[in-house]
């Protein structure tokens, strides 16, 4: 009697869960501190649900999450990048403490993310790789082919971190379109490739 109440609970649940999945989703996949993150992705033209992407991966949305290396908040800001960003922006009186606040933690993670893209020839994946793996590491990791393309190889890149970074925020990015915008499955190849949203990364 019990093994069929438990089976009629988990039928339920998985009809609750069908009938509801978009919602079901989106706390996996959430999209808070919306108002920073729109306000700065507009402001440095890439696209929210990137920026949400790669919160998820650096800090799962802790505002308070400071990891062993010592990166900051929610988009993970060493604080001497912290500091460089600030110079950057003509900010002054930059501390360590700043980078916990979720407005000045995304405004300079958007912005210097931004700016990696821009110097890393508009690639995502290079962009990606120098914001977790440093710029200097990127540099080396860079091949050119036939046409004088620059790319880089996801099996060259030398650390494993690196190589799981760009998975994961990669396949969140297709989670976040697919919820949000009705984006298909079919249209990207998650692990290697990339597709733009208008002119937006």
């Amino acid at each position: 009697m019990l093994k069929k109440i438990i089976k009629v609970i988990s039928l339920l649940l998985i009809i609750i869960i069908i009938m509801n999945y978009e919602n079901v989703l989106k706390k996996f996949f959430p999209t808070d501190y919306q108002e920073i993150v729109t306000t700065y992705a507009e402001k440095y033209n890439l696209d929210p649900y990137l920026v949400y992407s790669i919160i998820k991966v650096e800090s799962g949305f802790d505002a308070s999450a400071k990891s062993y290396k010592g990166a900051i908040g929610l988009m993970q800001i060493m604080p001497q990048t912290g500091e460089y960003i600030s110079n950057l922006l003509g900010e002054q009186g930059f501390t360590e403490g700043k980078l916990y606040d979720p407005e000045i933690n995304i405004r300079y993670g958007t912005y210097y993310f931004s700016k990696l893209y821009k110097n890393y020839y508009e690639d995502l994946d290079m962009a990606l790789a120098a914001y977790n793996g440093g710029e200097g590491n990127v540099r080396r990791w860079i091949r050119e082919d036939s046409e004088g393309k620059k790319y880089i190889d996801m099996n060259d890149l030398m650390f494993e971190e690196t190589r799981k970074y760009l998975y994961k925020v990669k396949k969140n990015y297709l989670f976040y379109r697919y919820i949000y915008e009705n984006y298909g499955f079919n249209v990207i190849n998650w692990r290697y490739s990339y597709v733009s949203v208008s002119n937006k990364v």
